[in-house]
């Protein structure tokens, strides 16, 4: 799954229009052990930004020369992801509708102010350096935090019903073995 996602980053798409947080929040809720949620999302995050970073945003890194292992953005999207793991398996301890869409929602949320806020403590962006420069990095940030709620909201859909349906399918394939 973590492969799909990575690639789903590599591909074109609209901004901020991945599954990476419908896989964090999928993690958080079945993930017997909650800390492969974190460890597998950020290690796809990771090595998709890696590959992102020398190909299709290298003329971005003006300033650094050879192979960009790390920049500085990084550690603000890590956060958001791994934030929304630790936020999203308390809301998912009994998975339902209203916990699924809950999480979308406040991953979202948690992911658009993280980045945003990075973006302008970064400083690498020219906002000024006060609150009326965070602010204008928010909203110059709000049209990714649609994207990425729609998105949020379409994976978090498919990858949490796909697996209700395959646990389904599989319940009634092992009750007619049984019979």
């Amino acid at each position: 799954m973590m492969a799909v996602g990575a690639f789903a980053r590599l591909v074109p798409h609209i901004p901020n229009f991945t599954p990476t947080e419908g896989l964090a929040i999928f993690g958080a809720a079945y993930f017997a052990k909650k800390y492969w949620a974190v460890i597998t999302t950020v290690v796809m995050l990771y090595l998709s930004d890696l590959v992102i970073n020398n190909t299709l945003a290298r003329p971005f890194f003006t300033e650094q020369d050879g192979f960009i292992w790390f920049s500085p953005y990084m550690i603000f999207n890590l956060l958001a992801i791994i934030l929304t793991v630790v936020v999203t398996k308390n809301m998912l301890r009994k998975v339902s509708t209203i916990s699924v869409y809950g999480s979308a929602l406040v991953s979202s949320v948690l992911f658009f102010l993280v980045t945003n806020f990075g973006a302008w403590a970064e400083g690498t962006i020219l906002y000024t350096r006060d609150f009326n420069g965070l602010m204008m990095a928010y909203v110059a940030g709000r049209p990714f935090f649609y994207t990425s709620l729609i998105s949020s909201l379409l994976f978090t859909t498919i990858l949490f019903g796909s697996y209700e349906i395959f646990k389904s399918i599989a319940t009634k394939r092992q009750k007619t073995v049984k019979a």
